[in-house]
């Protein structure tokens, strides 16, 4: 079976196709055949060496669909099963071996796509807004890369729950896809002269309720500045750098700063998977409209890796084996 690579870190092109036995499987564990698998930001940070404790060669992909072929001993699934999964290393592959508190169901009227182009995204989604930082109706939410996965669907979610949300995107094209996910206002960072200006001029000076930040470093300022007093500030990544060591006497007074891991590692395996059981629920009736931008071969997975990282794309991209 194939599987894609990276023998050393590095760009795009150090990634490779190599052909690898089927794996054995654990008594807890299935064997699936790949439909889909999620292309991330989390990806890119593990190929390029940024992830601490990964050494290469190291298998790609964290996320995926597909069809259970092979089942262990004690695994409760069944030969034919159409599960998604998460936190899976070696996604990126024709075939992977699946741990069973990994696994969620699919239901039937959802594509092996619509899976793995939303369950990650929206577990990360679910749990900022509805656990990590509830978000209540009539409340005004600032939603960066709101185009990107993760801030499509945080959009939806929270818009959902009554709340207003302040999208902002990197660029004119992604300006629609905010907006078709319920955002209220669109900025376009790249023709906005001072974003914080107008994010206040926005709330008629008062500030916002809630940043939801994944940038980090690069939109921190703008953040912070544009939060009302007692806003909240809800850091949950660093696709724009690590923000350097505060010193929280210059923060604005009163605002409160969260950092919140999308992986949500407090909670137990059936925590995990009722989340999981809602985010396809949400998925099947619409709550959830997962876009995706674009489906690459698996053996185009450098491609996929270069369009991820120009920014250009919009939504969640997929490899299909």
């Amino acid at each position: 079976m194939r599987v894609i690579s990276v023998p050393a870190f590095g760009s795009p092109d150090v990634l490779r196709v190599e052909e690898r036995p089927v794996p054995e499987l654990s008594p807890s564990e299935v064997l699936v055949e790949v439909r889909a698998a999620g292309v991330n930001l989390m990806d890119s940070y593990m190929r390029r060496g940024l992830v601490e404790g990964v050494v290469p060669p190291v298998s790609l992909g964290a996320d995926g669909a597909g069809v259970v072929i092979a089942v262990g001993a004690d695994s409760t699934a069944r030969i034919g099963d159409r599960v998604a999964w998460q936190f899976v290393l070696g996604s990126y592959a024709d075939m992977v071996a699946v741990p069973r508190e990994r696994l969620v169901p699919i239901p039937d009227d959802v594509t092996f796509e619509a899976a793995a182009g939303g369950l990650m995204q929206g577990l990360t989604a679910q749990h900022l807004s509805h656990d990590a930082v509830p978000v209540p109706g009539g409340t005004v939410a600032l939603v960066h890369s709101a185009a990107s996965g993760v801030g499509r669907m945080l959009t939806q979610l929270i818009t959902a729950r009554g709340a207003r949300v302040i999208a902002t995107v990197s660029r004119p094209h992604k300006a629609r896809s905010a907006a078709e996910a319920g955002a209220w206002k669109v900025l376009v960072r790249d023709e906005t002269a001072d974003l914080g200006a107008a994010i206040r001029e926005l709330t008629d000076g008062e500030g916002v309720d809630f940043a939801f930040d994944g940038t980090g470093r690069s939109l921190f300022d703008v953040s912070i500045s544009s939060l009302r007093h007692k806003g909240v500030f809800v850091h949950y990544g660093r696709a724009g750098g690590a923000i350097p060591p505060l010193d929280l006497w210059e923060q604005p007074d009163g605002v409160h700063l969260v950092h919140v891991r999308g992986d949500a590692p407090h909670e137990s395996t059936h925590q995990w998977r009722q989340r999981a059981s809602q985010v396809m629920r949400w998925i099947s009736d619409g709550t959830l409209d997962v876009l995706i931008d674009r489906t690459y071969p698996l053996g185009d997975a450098a491609q996929a890796h270069r369009d991820l990282e120009s920014q250009e794309t919009v939504g969640k991209l997929l490899l299909i084996p």
